[in-house]
């Protein structure tokens, strides 16, 4: 197949790293891959990385100032049909809200037209509109051949906003075992540059500065630990707006735990994060999918405790525990659990080789795939 993958970019995010992660494989499966995105900048290099040998395109560039970037949005299915028909695609299969939609517009109309496949990777009800309105332009005009969610939660809500198509699937993230996989001695170069030894119980937490990962909550489940664990610490992995770095600082200050919560704006070497901490916690409230950080932990034998959202509960299976969202008591207490227990990694480790590998994600994909493109080209929707 001449396979198209959108996506908005490739700067740091789960869903980026999954569609890279797929270009490639598809490529090396023998597919001719196209890779689009719609901006470029601040491009994450192990995501360039991983699409070495495969062919990019940038298709609208810069974004326009001010109220401009809204038009430029609208516009912006006009070069994606372009792409479309120089590459002469068979399907296209689009991640996150602007590129499913813009995917579905430009094959309107096209005289070879190709299968749309959409991906929901999100299973907020609640975002900004400007992220709300491509979906609601897909639910109401979008003709989709292909439908994938990478959780069933996100499925939901696509049919709750009235997205919907005849083949639709639930496709894990695939995560790649052999790049994250134990390596304690890089490990525990993290933990040097944290001021931390050894033996000292580290937290980690992975997530952007955004009140979906409701780091609230984790702080102050942090405080009420400290008082049964008060060697306890806890590293905290993303970046976000000023003022809601200083508020969480802020917080952190309140709670009287300066000097037991530390901050990383970024790591390259994500492995070496996991590889440094001894539980990784997910305290998200909303908007969780597949969460990459709790499988990618996992595979580099970290367990992991988190929160009833998203496919969380399902990837940990029982090599970790889950606690409700929004209630710190709850998520200290199943904090506290998994600390007294031991020799959990090894287990969640082989859960995710066997469950959520990359083969099953291509395979899986693949599938649907090429099940849209006969359905496009019999006239099927």
């Amino acid at each position: 197949m001449r396979i198209v993958l959108f996506m908005g970019s490739l700067t740091t995010g789960g869903a980026q790293w999954q569609f890279s992660l797929l270009g490639r494989e598809l490529k090396r499966a023998g597919h001719d891959v196209l890779f689009l995105t719609m901006e470029s900048g601040d491009d994450n290099p192990a995501y360039e990385r991983l699409l070495e040998g495969v062919e990019r395109q940038v298709v609208l560039g810069s974004p326009w100032p001010g109220p401009l970037r809204l038009i430029q949005l609208l516009r912006g299915w006009r070069p994606v049909r372009r792409e479309l028909e120089r590459f002469q695609a068979d399907v296209i299969y689009a991640g996150l809200e602007w590129p499913d939609w813009l995917a579905a517009r430009a094959v309107a109309g096209m005289a070879k037209r190709p299968a749309v496949v959409a991906g929901i990777r999100n299973s907020a009800e609640s975002m900004s509109w400007k992220r709300r309105l491509p979906l609601k332009r897909l639910a109401a005009h979008g003709r989709l051949d292909g439908l994938i969610a990478n959780s069933e939660a996100g499925l939901a809500e696509a049919h709750r906003i009235g997205i919907r198509s005849s083949l639709e699937e639930v496709i894990p993230n695939g995560i790649d075992t052999d790049f994250f996989s134990p390596d304690p001695e890089s490990g525990q170069q993290i933990r040097e540059s944290l001021g931390l030894p050894s033996d000292v119980v580290l937290l980690g937490h992975v997530g952007r500065l955004s009140p979906m990962k409701d780091h609230d909550t984790l702080l102050q489940a942090m405080a009420i630990l400290l008082e049964s664990h008060p060697g306890l610490h806890l590293a905290c992995l993303g970046d976000g707006p000023v003022d809601r770095r200083q508020e969480l600082r802020q917080l952190v200050t309140s709670l009287g735990m300066d000097g037991h919560v530390h901050w990383i704006a970024n790591e390259s070497n994500m492995p070496a994060f996991y590889s440094a901490i001894d539980l990784l916690v997910m305290s998200s409230c909303d908007g969780e999918g597949f969460p990459n950080a709790v499988a990618e932990a996992m595979a580099c034998e970290i367990p992991c405790a988190v929160t009833t959202v998203g496919e969380a509960a399902s990837i940990v299976g029982n090599t970790g525990m889950v606690s409700p969202p929004r209630d710190p008591e709850a998520l200290a207490r199943v904090i506290h659990g998994m600390l007294e227990t031991t020799d959990r990694g090894p287990a969640a480790r082989a859960r995710i080789v066997e469950t959520f590998g990359i083969r099953q994600l291509v395979q899986a994909t693949e599938s649907v795939l090429d099940r849209a493109l006969v359905a496009s080209r019999s006239g099927s929707k």
